[in-house]
Parts: structure tokens; sequence; C-alpha cells
């Protein structure tokens, strides 16, 4: 596709933060090639000072305005954006579904669909001047929620898991969404800190500036990766972790045991089969190379 007859490009970015991430490593490429792409989408709003060099934009003072609109997959207000109501969805293009990472997709998408000469997976964030990155060096965040409920490990086995990281001398840290502070607030009888921040940029923030981050298969670790702090993913199934696990900044996964022989089975079955054991020796991996 050439972009070059493209006076005005945008991109649309999905509302999931970990989908937005990956697909600003487009908007990074299409930068670092000499375009201009306005950028649509409430993560990139929430974190416009984290991509300085990104223009972001608001749909409502943009319609029709562009030439060419590229969304990763659809979204109900990027063909308000386009002149003509069309968009170039990234998601329905056969490089896009390859079956090797998302990172890696868009990368193939750069260089294969859009042409783009120099390509990068970075997504070109930036910790800004007045956060401190690793300022409490044994701060542990534990992310215990996400998006998908099937992917989210057990509330006791995270509760434990944090026993075991304060016994071995560190500060877990529970971060959820507001909506979600009701339902684990139970946390601060156990004597463990939990946040429930309002804006991305400030989880960021509290990211950025602690030395760990474990959580399930969900945006906040694309962003703690995205930061550079190191991260432990927890995952169902292997297949997942090769599509989905952050792979920006140091990093690992840890998986069930591999005893039950079909996927389906191991979905319903991997919050069980996944012991606190298990986790602890996996992040202490993590900790030594780190």
């Amino acid at each position: 596709m050439n972009l070059q007859n493209s006076n005005r490009l945008a991109v649309a970015l999905p509302p999931p933060i970990g989908d937005s991430l990956i697909g600003l490593v487009l908007v990074n490429n299409l930068i670092r090639n000499g375009y201009r792409p306005v950028v649509f989408g409430w993560v990139a709003e929430q974190l416009e000072r984290w991509f300085p060099h990104v223009e972001v934009g608001y749909p409502a003072a943009y319609a029709g305005a562009f030439d060419t609109v590229i969304e990763l997959r659809r979204t109900d207000f990027a063909p308000a954006l386009s002149g003509t109501g069309e968009t170039l969805c990234l998601s329905e293009l056969d490089a896009y579904r390859a079956p090797n990472h998302m990172v890696d997709r868009i990368t193939a998408v750069a260089a294969s669909v859009l042409a783009l000469p120099d390509v990068t997976r970075s997504n070109g964030i930036a910790v800004p001047a007045h956060v401190q990155r690793g300022r409490y060096a044994n701060r542990v965040v534990i992310h215990p929620t996400g998006s998908h409920p099937e992917k989210m490990w057990s509330p006791n086995k995270f509760l434990a898991l944090a026993d075991r990281l304060r016994e071995a001398g560190l500060q877990p840290s529970f971060l959820v969404a507001p909506g979600e502070y009701a339902a684990w607030r139970q946390i601060e009888a156990r004597g463990h800190e939990i946040h429930a921040l309002a804006r991305l940029e400030d989880v960021a923030a509290w990211i950025a500036e602690s030395a760990w981050f474990i959580g399930n298969d969900s945006g906040l670790g694309h962003l703690a990766s995205a930061i550079g702090v190191p991260t432990l993913t927890l995952f169902m199934r292997r297949g997942l972790a090769r599509t989905w696990r952050p792979t920006w900044g140091p990093g690992d996964i840890v998986l069930p045991p591999d005893v039950v022989p079909f996927g389906n089975l191991k979905e319903m079955l991997w919050k069980r089969l996944l012991g606190v054991n298990r986790v602890m020796t996996q992040f202490h991996s993590l900790q030594a190379r780190s």
C-alpha cells in the first residue's frame, strides 16, 4: 500500500490496553519513516505524556478529516474519521494473521504491506522526567485482575503469593481498577496495600517506580514490559503465551504443569494446577536475572 498520496493519516487504536500499546508500534514505525499520523483512542489520550512524539486527536474534532485511516480491528469511531468512510483494518490482512507474536505481526504489516523501510518492535514509550524509574527497589506490583475472568488466577493464591513475597523481604503492592476495589479491599485486612488509580498515566508511574510486576495475561503486563520493568505473566496455555506474552522488557511466563492433554481441559483446570510454589520459583529466577 502506498501512503505517499495521503495528505492526512490517522491510526485508530482499539480499547484494550495491551492492543493499544501494540498498535503504537505501528504508530512509532510510521513516525520514524517520516509520517505524522494523528492517533485516536483512550489509551493514547491518557498516556500522552509517555508518548511525546505522538499527536493525539479526539474524534469529534476530526470528522471526515483523513485520506487514510488505519485501525487494528474494527472500531465504532474510525469510519467517521475517514473522508470516504472506509478504513484499512489490519486484522483482516493476511500478514496480520500469521501464527506469531502480535508485535511481530505489526512489524510484518509495517514492512510488507505499508512498505516502511525502517522498522522496529518498539512502541516508543518514554518515561517522563518526573517519574523515578525503580525508585522502590523492593516493591512488587501484583495485578490480580484482567478483562477476561477465565485468564485470572485465584484470588486466594494471589494473596498467598503476596504473603510469600513479604516473607522474602519484598513489598507486594496490589493494583486494581477503581471499579474492582470493593471486591479486593479485603487484601488490606491481610496487611497488604492495594491501590485503585483512576488514570492510566498514574498506573504507569506506579509500575515504573516499582522493581517487578506480576500479573495475569492482561494489558498492564504489556505496559510494565514496555516501560522496562521485569515482568512475570501467568498464562493458562503456552499457545496464548507465544502470541501475547509481554516481550519489550525483561520478563518471563509461568504456566501450569503440562499434565492435561487437551486444550479445553487446560483452560478449565489451569487455576487449580498452577500453584504458588511454581509461581514463586519462576519469580526468583526472574529476580536473579534482573
